[in-house]
């Protein structure tokens, strides 16, 4: 019955991954669109905090840090639902839109008594954009049009092993794949000739992170966790078709005029920064915690060969080093209340600041919010199965500096379905 559930819930997921809207920010449209990597939704509660485990009953994988996988003692199968609403302000334009799609999808469990492992599927950065910008400052006022679809996906695996009671390590391997298509038109008002700019991408390669963690109980019952994290730096492969044409339209007929470039490259590479994270928790078992991290990505190292020379989406565009920093805290009334279902629900809140991996217009995106979550525990009291539900309000961007800003709120579902699936019985 377990293995049917699992098998479903899949089959359902991986049908539905195919024919998934991720974005719709004109931010996406830069480097290799906007990341959603690490997308738990008990993470999501707190701040998108994610170097350490910080589910109370350390039944949640953690794949962001293998090593924060310490307690887990059951197979956890997870399956996670993101939603963003989002408002974008540019000068005094407002515009809405909204996206929906699978976040995450996971399996770990026990190895050996020290050991665990996991596999799991995530979005790993997406495109989607559609932007029409009209140039009226030059002697010859420009109409220009920008799209962009498709993302990066990762298949991904970890191992973790407990070196000592207090200490863990853990290895993770993720294998990243998609497709980005990136589209720019450009024509002169009241004229009817349009440049055609066309960009295909395949992107492939593997990245590899490493992690520890350090557990150390205080008294009784109280407990310090500290975290870190290293992802290496890498190179994956960048496929990639470069189209520039022109024509125009006859009635609704349109004429091809020329091709005016194409370039076809099959050996480029896109240098992936290296990436760290520290983080810190302090708090009562079962009961309350307290958490901080901070993240720094070198996104002064990314380079792609793809858009080093070509349209305009890379005019005024610089990649910088990237810092994310967040605090948030989770609290149980009474996780062993028989009498109220509300005192054992996880309540979770944090908040967050990042400053952003490239200059625009000489200005750095950077975005901050604010998370609210809840754990919902589900089934039997002894497997720690959960409902968590995560909200989210932040802010990106600007409207100064001829830029954009998107006010959002995001919605986030996630189910752990917790069981002893690879344990041997004792009595059948």
């Amino acid at each position: 019955m377990k293995k049917w559930i699992f098998s479903s819930l899949s089959l359902l997921a991986l049908t539905a991954i195919q024919a998934q809207t991720l974005s719709t920010s004109p931010y996406s449209a830069y480097g290799i669109g906007k990341g959603l990597f690490d997308n738990n939704t008990e993470q999501g509660g707190m701040g998108d905090i994610s170097t350490l485990n910080l589910n109370p009953y350390g039944q949640s994988a953690n794949f962001y840090n293998p090593a924060a996988n310490q307690s887990l003692r059951m197979t956890t199968f997870n399956i996670s639902l993101r939603g963003d609403n989002t408002q974008y302000k540019y000068n005094q334009n407002k515009e809405k839109s909204g996206t929906a799609y699978i976040s995450n999808l996971s399996l770990a469990f026990p190895v050996s008594p020290k050991s665990r492992a996991g596999f799991g599927y995530q979005p790993y950065s997406t495109t989607g954009f559609d932007v029409i910008k009209v140039d009226s400052t030059s002697t010859t006022p420009l109409n220009a049009q920008y799209q962009g679809e498709g993302g990066i996906n990762s298949v991904h695996a970890f191992y973790s092993y407990n070196v000592t009671p207090e200490i863990s390590v853990g290895a993770r391997a993720n294998f990243l794949f998609g497709d980005q298509n990136k589209n720019e038109k450009i024509s002169v008002q009241g004229g009817s000739l349009i440049t055609d700019y066309d960009t295909k991408t395949s992107y492939s390669g593997y990245q590899f992170a490493i992690g520890t963690v350090y557990n150390k109980r205080i008294g009784d019952n109280h407990r310090l966790n500290i975290g870190a994290t290293y992802t290496l730096g890498t190179k994956i492969k960048s496929q990639f078709t470069y189209y520039v044409s022109t024509y125009n339209y006859n009635g609704p007929t349109m004429i091809a005029l020329d091709t005016i470039s194409y370039i076809h490259n099959k050996n480029a590479k896109t240098q992936l920064p290296n990436e760290f994270s520290f983080a810190a928790s302090y708090g009562k078992d079962l009961k309350w915690n307290v958490a901080a991290e901070i993240k720094y990505a070198m996104w002064s190292d990314y380079s792609n060969p793809v858009y080093e020379s070509n349209t305009s989406l890379t005019s005024n565009l610089q990649f910088k080093d990237s810092y994310r920093a967040a605090l948030g805290a989770y609290y149980i009334p009474n996780f062993n209340s028989y009498k109220s279902y509300l005192d054992r629900v996880i309540y979770r809140g944090g908040i967050y600041y990042e400053r952003g991996n490239f200059n625009l217009n000489y200005h750095q995106i950077n975005n901050y919010g604010a998370t609210l979550g809840f754990g919902l525990p589900v089934g039997k009291t002894n497997d720690a199965s959960m409902l968590n539900i995560a909200l989210e309000y932040g802010k990106k961007g600007s409207t100064k500096h001829q830029l954009v800003q998107e006010n959002y709120i995001g919605f986030r579902l996630g189910f752990d379905f917790n069981d002893i699936w690879f344990r041997k019985r004792v009595i059948d």
